[in-house]
């Protein structure tokens, strides 16, 4: 990774080389979002995108270069003129992840599932208070028996994107860099806080 420059940079690496599979190894055509559909897909977020995201979203808005062998692709909307995105919560989530499932988290902010490959932890856009440089954290999820765990997993969109193409490979010290940033942002992350059992899907 330190041969690589963070950020937009190592987004636009990533976006190179999904590119570079796609033409030798084909694949599905990714189709990138325009400005004023990302502006839309933002307000139904009620959020800022993270600039990361909003650049590769501007590339592939389903996530179609990562191959359908991900599971959780499409979770902005299926189309890229039409912003549509998929809320959850860590509930949700949860009795999705497995039979049964529940979680004990106390995490009350909306999520969008993001992409994961087969057999790995599934993950989810955190939408809660962006640190300075617009990233938003992104929690990861794995499940032991029917209890399903959520905790902080790349504290930013290039970690996360780069880390799945393949294109590079960390440890959870460098996906968790500076997550005390994100902490200070968002106390329920790292305290809890009380459940609120009416969320939406």
């Amino acid at each position: 990774m330190q041969t690589v420059e963070r950020g937009l940079p190592l987004v636009q690496h990533t976006i190179t080389a999904l590119k570079a599979r796609i033409a030798k190894r084909g694949g599905e055509s990714p189709v990138g979002a325009g400005r004023a559909a990302l502006d839309t897909l933002e307000s139904r977020l009620m959020v800022e995108l993270p600039p990361t995201l909003r650049a590769f979203l501007s590339f592939d808005f389903t996530f179609a270069s990562l191959g359908k062998g991900f599971h959780g692709r499409a979770r902005f909307g299926s189309s890229a003129a039409a912003p549509k995105p998929r809320l959850t919560s860590v509930r949700k989530l949860a009795e999705s992840k497995t039979e049964l499932g529940w979680t004990d988290s106390r995490i009350r902010t909306k999520l969008v599932r993001m992409p994961n490959r087969p057999r790995h932890p599934w993950h989810a856009l955190y939408l809660g208070e962006a640190r300075r440089d617009g990233e938003l954290i992104i929690l990861g999820a794995e499940h032991e028996d029917t209890l399903v765990r959520f905790w902080p997993r790349y504290t930013a969109f290039d970690l996360y994107i780069a880390e799945q193409a393949g294109v590079i490979e960390l440890t959870d010290s460098q996906r968790l860099e500076d997550l005390e940033s994100h902490l200070a942002l968002n106390p329920e992350l790292g305290t809890g806080e009380d459940a609120d059992d009416g969320d939406d899907y």
